[in-house]
């Protein structure tokens, strides 16, 4: 059931919406599993369609045209996930940089 609500959930958000689609590089019961916390996040104004994505540090490149954006990351690897505002993104990372921030924190694999 879960599974089936998640493929209509995506479906909606696919279909119904021009923001990107972030999945994760995982089994198709985790995949959505970062998408769907940005898509609150959207939902509730903290950050812009198209935000700066930083994992552990480092800005995640990605082409902002595209709808879906695959993470290399898998969701056990994931510590930490954080939204900075846009005037926070702005002033930290950059002053173009206006669309808020995602902060991954994740295991280092060594």
């Amino acid at each position: 059931m879960k599974q089936v609500l998640l493929v209509v959930y995506s479906i909606i958000v696919l279909g119904c919406s021009n923001h990107q689609t972030f999945i994760l590089n995982d089994t198709e019961a985790n995949k959505y599993f970062v998408s769907e916390s940005i898509y609150h996040a959207i939902k509730e104004n903290q950050i812009d369609k198209s935000p700066l994505i930083v994992i552990n540090g480092v800005p995640f490149k990605y082409n902002k045209k595209q709808d879906t954006i695959l993470l290399p990351l898998k969701k056990s690897d994931i510590l930490n996930l954080e939204f900075l505002n846009q005037n926070s993104s702005r002033i930290i990372y950059n002053e173009k940089e206006n669309a808020g921030a995602i902060i991954i924190t994740a295991r280092i694999k060594g």
